[in-house]
């Protein structure tokens, strides 16, 4: 059963999450933390900070190893592999059958203008996604200390704030922009 719950999950994922990894993440927390309960918030943040070092896709690393964790206790190692291989097949199927299907759509010169009268629909959604998981990393639970320090919280705002704007408003590159706000925090903090 636990099988067919990873399939279907990451299947849902692989179809629904419009944007990239980090779109869809917020769906990824809601089905691996909330519905199944496979991981808690702490794992998931420290396997978010995981994907990020490993290559490849946010969603592809993290459906090895949700499907790996999820299995290992059942069913052991070679179960755990099955899982994990199960979890990124049913992740990447639906994206390349979107892909397929997408492409012979665009081609075809009746329905070409009517997908990207689509796409300028769907993309400000994309931003939204994206805010919404970090909404979701921003929990208490997720940090190790459960005080909160206001100087900490008050200097993060804002180098969140000025990192929108400076890269949103103003166009600065965004390797810029990282590096200015970790110099800046690592004098303010």
């Amino acid at each position: 059963m636990l099988f067919l719950l990873l399939m279907f999950s990451f299947a849902q994922v692989g179809f629904l999450g419009i944007g990239s990894s980090v779109g869809s993440q917020a769906f990824l927390e809601h089905e691996v933390i909330t519905l199944h309960r496979w991981l808690t918030p702490s794992q998931m943040a420290d396997l978010m900070v995981f994907c990020r070092a490993l290559p490849g896709g946010t969603g592809i690393n993290t459906a090895t190893l949700t499907g790996f964790l999820a299995a290992s206790a059942r069913f052991g190692f070679w179960g755990s592999v099955v899982a994990s291989v199960l979890s990124v097949v049913s992740l990447a199927l639906p994206s390349a059958l979107w892909t397929a299907f997408i492409t012979r759509f665009r081609q075809h010169k009746v329905y070409g203008s009517w997908f990207d009268c689509a796409l300028v629909v769907l993309r400000p959604l994309v931003p939204g996604l994206i805010a919404a998981a970090a909404l979701l990393m921003m929990r208490r639970d997720i940090f190790s200390s459960q005080q909160i320090n206001v100087w900490d919280f008050w200097v993060s705002t804002f180098l969140f704030l000025a990192t929108l704007v400076g890269a949103g408003l103003y166009r600065f590159n965004a390797v810029f922009m990282i590096l200015l706000c970790g110099f800046a925090g690592w004098i303010l903090l």
